[in-house]
Formats: structure tokens, sequence, C-alpha cells
């Protein structure tokens, strides 16, 4: 033990602890692409996972948004800022996809903003937007216990399989 920080007991998340995490907290996904330039760049967005895929709905001329367009390559960071520091990695590829976009933005109003939000839904329903789909390739995850384990050896990356729930992948062997 040193500092109060039992060393090696961090860890990845099990199956139910990602699905709570992906789940139910507020928690922004920080989407990393590539600019036109080469340079990264990391934008905020709320997100909603299905159990299969994470899904954004964006505004058509969000910088982000070109980005993916451009180079459908993206890397999602969902991390909490508070104790503990949990967090998860997924590297999938964005797809625009052509459909309703104001339920899935309903939901994510009301996961982020509460029920009060309903009113920034309503004034900004005439204002164009995309729905974003990231199917996971890879995942990673670290429960926020103890101390980091990338300290002492690297992360483990686990591949999704098309339509694996990240849980299942993050958990596997």
């Amino acid at each position: 033990m040193s500092g109060g920080f039992q060393l090696g007991q961090g860890r990845g998340m099990s199956a139910d602890e990602l699905q709570a995490f992906l789940t139910e907290t507020r928690i922004f996904a920080k989407v990393g692409t590539v600019g036109e330039d080469g340079w990264p760049n990391v934008n905020p967005a709320w997100y909603e996972y299905d159990g299969e895929s994470f899904w954004l709905v964006t505004k058509e001329l969000a910088g982000f948004c070109a980005n993916m367009r451009r180079d459908p390559r993206v890397t999602l960071c969902i991390d909490n800022p508070e104790t503990p520091y949990r967090r998860v990695l997924v590297r999938g590829r964005a797809e625009f996809v052509d459909g309703d976009w104001v339920e899935p933005t309903r939901r994510m109003v009301l996961r982020y903003l509460g029920p009060q939000g309903m009113a920034y839904l309503e004034a900004t329903l005439d204002l164009p937007r995309v729905l974003v789909r990231i199917r996971p390739e890879r995942v990673t995850s670290w429960n926020g216990g103890g101390v980091d384990r990338t300290f002492t050896r690297l992360a483990r990356w686990h591949d999704v399989a098309p339509g694996q729930p990240v849980e299942d992948a993050a958990t596997s062997g």
C-alpha cells in the first residue's frame, strides 16, 4: 500500500459495470477524429449506447462531423471526471445514417438535461442534425480501482465482433 492506494487493484470493468457506466451515467463521450490537416481533434458529445453501437446526433456543420465524413475512424473516450476515475475507450468507424434523429435526441436530452431540457429540444427541432452510428471494433476499460494498471503493463484492448456488445468483448479471454 502506498499513500492510501492499493497497487494492482485497477482492472478492466466487468460486463455489468460496463453496461451501467455506458448507459446510466451522464458522462459525455470525447470523440477523437483526424482533421483535414492531419491533427487530432477531440470534441465532447452526448451519446447513446444501445448494446451494439454508439449513437451521436450532431450538427451537420460541426468540424468533427466533416472529419468523420472524410475519415470514418473514431476513438471515443468516456471517462468519469471524478473519483473513481473509470474510463472506457472505444475504437470504431462512424457511419452516417438516414433516419429519425429526433427520438434519439429526445432520449439524450432527458438523460443529460432531464425533463427541463425538453425546452431546448423544442427550440432547436428545425435546425439541421445528422445521426451517426459508431460500430465498435476495439474496446478497453478501467474500473478506477487503485493505481492504474498501465503503470506496470500495457492496456488490454479487446476486439469487438460485428453486433457484439462491448461489455461482452471487454470481458472475454
